[in-house]
């Protein structure tokens, strides 16, 4: 963490101490959990009144509204509100900005890539102890683990892929890639047909970023040795920008070839301006987040449309997944017992099944059901057959490979050579690490 950030967040936490919940949480002497009747002289309690801030909005909120409803019509004696901002409008900012001011939300939604921040800067509360833990996969339960405590619970395994419009392959007799050399001919014969095969959002570097991570570190995840790589990654004395510069260069060789238009690229929002121009037909492929499918689909609906692996090994196509949209608890939350309630609703599984299914996600429980869709079952496979690297990993404790791969590779399609791009990522990691 930068030495800036770092000040701002320790001095915030003096601030948050003193000022408590924001959102108009309730007086502490009100009881979260079962206040009892009142006597019958006196007026009963008002309810618990808490904050709820999180970054699902419009199209992406999915089941939450109704879940959120659901809680309040079940629990007369908590009111809880939602307040949603998107990630492109500015949430992260947004919420730092109120913690660091003691006036966050009772209870908030945060991007794993963060959450170890907040975590240190003690923020928010350590969930560790809840019972639903012991119902999260292994490989969530790790995902969500940072420093030997659970500062979010896990929402959903959600997954990046590669979108295909099988419509538009079928029309030029070409079967869906399953490796990189079936993509590769794919692209070439699109090429030649004066159709533009990929398109990849760049403006924060997301929809390439899927290419580079995927092609370069597929290697990592995969080795025997995979914790002592990341263990000598974070200490320095392995380059992270050698260990995937296999993604580099397939983002180079994308745009060389003319298999993406890099100009529009990069001025394309993921899950925004690339759905719109995916759904109109001419293009094959997209990567994307299963999160978008439900836009897709509405956008095109009798299109052929399936999510699968990122063909770019010579064997096979694989996934990213993450334990993403942590719901946490603000450690200064004056109604902790009404805040646990509510997250203890949200993670029963029921209701998580009800979420995931609206976000055609997967379960990060082990008795939820996931994604029933089936344009996502190419998709499911691929976790199914270990084929995955995570794109938000607590491994990484001094670096976020994610956020550099999409950075680099988006500098690559405006102009940057390979060998610049490494450079470049070399200086930035050395720089983390020294400032960790």
């Amino acid at each position: 963490m930068k030495k800036t950030l770092g000040i701002l967040l320790a001095a915030a936490m003096l601030a948050a101490a003193l000022a408590g919940c924001g959102g108009g949480a309730a007086s502490a002497s009100v009881p979260a959990g079962n206040p009892g009747p009142a006597p019958a002289s006196t007026p009963a309690a008002d309810p618990v009144q808490l904050s709820f801030f999180g970054f699902k909005t419009g199209g992406e909120i999915g089941a939450l509204e109704e879940l959120i409803a659901k809680f309040n019509a079940e629990n007369p004696d908590i009111v809880v509100s939602y307040e949603g901002l998107s990630n492109g409008g500015g949430y992260q900012d947004v919420l730092t900005t109120r913690l660091a001011s003691g006036q966050g939300d009772d209870v908030f939604l945060a991007n794993p890539n963060y959450l170890g921040k907040l975590q240190e800067a003690g923020y928010v509360e350590d969930l560790a102890g809840m019972a639903v833990v012991s119902n999260y996969s292994d490989l969530v339960k790790d995902l969500m683990t940072i420093d030997g405590k659970v500062p979010g619970l896990a929402m959903e395994l959600a997954v990046f892929g590669m979108y295909t419009n099988n419509d538009v392959l079928k029309a030029h007799g070409i079967g869906a890639p399953t490796n990189y050399a079936e993509f590769m001919a794919a692209c070439e014969t699109l090429k030649a047909a004066g159709v533009t095969p990929v398109v990849a959002s760049a403006k924060d570097g997301t929809g390439i970023g899927v290419f580079s991570s995927t092609k370069g570190l597929d290697g990592l995840y995969s080795a025997p040795d995979k914790a002592a790589q990341i263990a000598a990654i974070n200490e320095g004395t392995q380059s992270l920008a050698e260990t995937m510069i296999d993604g580099l260069e397939l983002v180079s060789e994308l745009k060389a070839k003319g298999y993406i238009n890099a100009e529009q690229a990069l001025v394309m929002a993921p899950a925004q301006d690339d759905i719109t121009e995916f759904v109109k037909g001419n293009t094959a492929f997209m990567t994307g987040g299963g999160w978008s499918l439900a836009a897709i689909q509405e956008a095109a609906p009798g299109a052929d449309i399936t999510l699968g692996g990122v063909p770019v090994q010579e064997k096979d196509a694989l996934v990213m997944v993450n334990a993403g949209v942590r719901v946490c608890i603000n450690k200064s939350c004056e109604n902790k017992e009404a805040a646990q309630r509510f997250v203890e609703f949200l993670t029963k599984t029921e209701n998580l099944d009800e979420y995931v299914a609206s976000q055609n996600a997967f379960t990060p429980l082990k008795d939820g059901t996931s994604t029933s869709n089936p344009a996502m079952a190419a998709a499911a496979e691929r976790i199914s057959a270990g084929r995955m690297i995570t794109w938000v990993d607590p491994a990484f404790s001094k670096l976020d490979p994610w956020a550099l791969s999409k950075e680099y590779a988006a500098n690559i399609l405006g102009g940057s050579s390979v060998e610049t791009a490494v450079k470049d990522m070399n200086t930035a990691v050395a720089n983390a690490i020294k400032l960790a």
